[in-house]
């Protein structure tokens, strides 16, 4: 008796269904891909330089680190995108009379900040302004500093005075008591829709107590514009921007 035995014959289809399998897992097993090296210890090992072409605009944001193996990372933080610096041309004098207040008084330190929409931002200002009174002039007691404005407000952290001291001279000593203040002002904005600009002054102030009606003079910024200064140095504001 004869038998028939059909024969099987695979078509392309079965073929290609038995290899995905075999694919799969052959991906799974080479998941590491090395460029210029046979041995990859990461997903992506790269053995030579790296040149990135092209990355969004919102990646200025992060900062990309590598590690002592030469894995890269990125990470948040804030980076400078901006920062200006003024410096005062000339010495502001006032005179106070009795007992006199005196606030605002224009020093020239005027800077404006921008703030780009979308962008968390840290803005950090700092400011130097020497001052003191006249040569032999300083009156029984007296507060001097500065006043630090945001858009035409105080801001009282960044306001600062000191009490003027009396001095005992004879005429022939000619001082001026005088100091310098600084100061570091920071401020965080969030995010939002439109662009921002910010002013931030620096002014003057002064505080005078006196039992007879005299008058007193008082000097900023500095002691002379030209080449007697004697030290005093320039007063200066100056800010940093830093986006996130």
């Amino acid at each position: 008796m004869n038998y028939f035995y059909p024969k099987f014959r695979p078509r392309g289809r079965i073929n290609n269904l038995l290899f995905l399998p075999f694919l799969f897992f052959n991906t799974l097993l080479f998941s590491q891909v090395g460029i210029n090296t046979t041995n990859p210890t990461a997903t992506l090992d790269v053995n030579g330089d790296l040149r990135i072409r092209q990355l969004d605009n919102g990646s200025g944001s992060h900062i990309l680190g590598i590690n002592e193996e030469g894995k890269v990372s990125k990470f948040k933080a804030y980076m400078l995108i901006d920062s200006d610096e003024i410096v005062a041309e000339d010495t502001v004098e006032e005179i106070a009379v009795g007992s006199e207040m005196i606030n605002n008084i224009d020093l020239g330190l005027k800077i404006g900040v921008h703030i780009p929409k979308n962008t968390s931002a840290k803005v950090i200002v700092n400011y130097s302004v020497p001052m003191g009174t006249s040569l032999e002039n300083n009156p029984e007691s007296a507060y001097i500093g500065l006043t630090f404005l945001k858009d035409g407000i105080e801001i009282a952290q960044g306001s600062r005075k000191f009490t003027l001291p009396p001095l005992e001279y004879q005429t022939n000593f000619n001082i001026s008591s005088m100091g310098t203040i600084t100061n570091t002002y920071i401020e965080n904005f969030e995010p939002a829709p439109n662009d921002r600009y910010i002013t931030y002054q620096v002014m003057g102030y002064i505080e005078q107590h006196s039992s007879a009606n005299l008058q007193y003079a008082y000097k900023f910024n500095m002691w002379n514009s030209g080449q007697n200064n004697y030290n005093w140095g320039k007063a200066s504001v100056s800010y940093q921007t830093y986006a996130q």
